[in-house]
């Protein structure tokens, strides 16, 4: 009988013949199948949707050249207007009787904040009675000599006697009303004099300005001299905003000029304009003063108070032409400025490379050609549609 031939493998072939096999498995399960794959980047072309757009229609403007001026960026200080604060105090001596108002308080020109009570305010107030009695009385006479004059019963020189002496107590009545204007009082307190009232000394003390008391420093009873500060107003619809303009910059501001304002307590931009520009360099830091007026209604501000001020650049100052694109079409995505393109099927994402800003434009150095459309108003949806 025939036999089949016996084939001895040595027991290191088996193995390695496992080996290769269960490798050959595993290299093919180890490979990742197509839908594994890392997923495409995502599509930068956009468009809105129909009823979107019909409720939010974007808005472009064409990438052109022209002369842009750069930003000034700067941090400044705030302070009072010089027109908006005073300071308030007696022009005697003498004693706080009351007081009328306190720190924080909102006051009206003209209105009462102290009482201060002073044996100098009411011997004015004496003379002033005492010289409008007399100016009455020669006027009654030097009328009465008049007639009796023309009626030849009194002489001209009894005449002209009783008007010398009616021009003479009318001069003093001027005076002593003079002298109580200085110290304070209206019209309406010497008009109330005349007619015998008296304020018994004292003398109110009125805020020239409306405004906001922030200081007061007398309390009740206090004794005073002449001049001491005793309310401190400050009207805050108006502000300054005090600037350090280095030489450099010097010759891209100018009276008139645009400028943003912001704060770190506030996300709004104040709105404000170049007021003033010194006309000496300091030789110490090389920069000139530059003041802002600001529109501070909402009280966003206050003095002494630190702010970063933006002057927009004024394309009349700007000497070279760029490409430029409206600030409000630059987006940022990714940590990269983008803007939206216009294309025939919608928006195209574009990354840009900005340069400089000036005023409400942007330089673009890489990313667009001149005459490209780049969505502006409503170029935030477009962003929203894309990360959707």
């Amino acid at each position: 009988m025939n036999t089949a031939p016996t084939v001895l493998i040595a027991p290191g072939l088996l193995v390695l013949s496992a080996l290769l096999g269960c490798g050959g498995k595993s290299a093919e399960a180890a490979r990742p199948p197509p839908a594994a794959q890392a997923p495409a980047s995502a599509p930068s072309a956009v468009t809105l949707r129909e009823e979107a757009a019909a409720r939010n229609p974007v808005g472009t403007e064409r990438v052109r050249k022209t002369r842009l001026a750069s930003d000034v960026e700067i941090v400044g200080s705030v302070t009072f207007h010089p027109n908006h604060h005073a300071v308030v105090g007696p022009l005697v001596p003498g004693r706080v009787a009351r007081l009328r108002a306190s720190p924080g308080d909102p006051v009206k020109a003209g209105q009462v904040l102290a009482e201060i009570e002073s044996a100098e305010v009411g011997a004015a107030e004496a003379e002033y009675i005492g010289a409008a009695a007399r100016s009455d009385a020669a006027e009654v006479n030097a009328k009465r000599e008049r007639e009796l004059s023309q009626q030849r019963i009194s002489s001209a020189r009894d005449r002209e006697v009783a008007e010398a002496e009616a021009t003479a107590t009318r001069a003093q009545r001027r005076a002593a009303e003079e002298r109580l204007r200085a110290l304070g009082f209206r019209d309406s307190d010497i008009e109330a004099l005349r007619k015998g009232l008296t304020t018994g000394g004292r003398l109110p003390l009125r805020t020239p300005i409306d405004g906001t008391v922030v200081t007061r420093s007398v309390t009740l009873g206090q004794a005073v001299e002449r001049a001491t500060d005793a309310f401190e107003i400050i009207e805050l619809s108006r502000l300054w905003v005090n600037l350090d303009l280095y030489e450099k910059d010097l010759a891209r501001v100018q009276p008139g000029q645009r400028v943003q304002v912001r704060t770190e307590s506030f996300p709004e931009v104040l709105d404000a304009r170049v007021e003033y520009i010194h006309p000496l360099i300091d030789p110490t830091t090389r920069t000139a003063a530059v003041r802002l007026e600001v529109d501070n209604s909402a009280r966003k501000l206050r003095p002494g108070q630190f702010v970063t001020a933006r002057i927009l650049g004024e394309p009349a100052l700007a000497t070279l032409e760029t490409l430029a694109v409206p600030r409000k079409a630059v987006l940022t995505i990714e940590g990269r400025p983008v803007v939206f393109v216009r294309t025939d099927g919608g928006f195209e994402r574009r990354m840009v490379e900005l340069g400089p800003s000036g005023g409400e434009l942007v330089a673009v150095r890489q990313g667009l050609s001149e005459g490209e459309q780049v969505a502006t108003d409503g170029a935030f949806l477009l962003k929203s549609e894309l990360q959707r």
